[in-house]
């Protein structure tokens, strides 16, 4: 179905957006959130329920002064995404966009107000970032309009990768790199796993071991992703001087497969 209705989530469903005027700013307000507060929000409503390395949250808050938005800036799975798509040898110039969500009561219009305010808060609360990268998940239901409406600068898609999942519930790559690796936060990484109905490992067991063998059993399943549309926020005049000399590709109009 093509529709020009905002697309979003409530209880990890997704939703349209319900009310079909344009948000009234006035009635809005943005600011920096506790990280505890954002990973509630995100685990009780978006698709990907599980907290990324954040380095700053925000919240949309609306006439009740109920939470109804969150974005969450975070540390990239590896610096290559930061210096790959923004064109800043040093990493720590960049960030990415790891979960923007707003629930369906948010009017026409919320995703734009609400990510314009958020950059600003960033370069506010981390002024040494300069530049932003998010995705847009296809294969979620998202191709980017919002980002494209901010003039996101669209840098191709992403190679096609494996996701893994326990039921309907996806599981990072870095949780596991984790326990394969016997990295720090590997604890957790396993209390996660169990916690989903995974079986604990044996006193003496190896992690790695222990989770080659989920993968064995089907207890940890894979499918094979198409990729991501990738973006690039250049926040600043110096970001932009640095991307001139990357990608910046027409907007995705439709969804692969409508």
């Amino acid at each position: 179905m093509h529709t020009s209705r905002s697309q979003r989530w409530r209880d990890r469903r997704a939703l349209w957006a319900t009310d079909f005027r344009t948000i009234d700013t006035k009635a809005y307000s943005v600011d920096v959130i506790d990280h505890g507060i954002a990973g509630a929000f995100i685990a009780a409503h978006h698709y990907l329920p599980t907290y990324p390395a954040a380095q700053l949250a925000v919240g949309l808050y609306g006439r009740r002064a109920a939470l109804e938005g969150v974005a969450v800036f975070a540390v990239p799975a590896t610096n290559a995404v930061i210096v790959k798509h923004t064109g800043f040898d040093d990493p720590a110039k960049g960030c990415v966009l790891a979960r923007l969500i707003l629930l369906d009561t948010v009017p026409q219009n919320g995703e734009s107000f609400f990510c314009a305010r958020a950059f600003r808060l960033l370069r506010r609360a981390r002024p040494a970032i300069e530049a932003v990268v998010s995705y847009s998940d296809p294969e979620a239901g998202h191709i980017g309009r919002v980002y494209a409406a901010l003039s996101g600068a669209h840098r191709g898609i992403s190679r096609p990768r494996r996701i893994w999942h326990m039921g309907e519930r996806t599981i990072s790559e870095r949780t596991l790199s984790k326990i394969r690796l016997g990295e720090r936060g590997m604890g957790g990484a396993i209390d996660q796993l169990v916690g989903l109905g995974a079986r604990a490992p044996l006193l003496r067991e190896c992690p790695a071991a222990w989770l080659a063998g989920l993968q064995e059993q089907g207890v940890l399943a894979s499918r094979r992703h198409r990729g991501l549309f990738t973006y690039c926020f250049e926040l600043t005049r110096e970001a932009r001087r640095q991307g001139q000399a990357l990608p910046r590709l027409p907007y995705p109009k439709i969804l692969p497969g409508q």
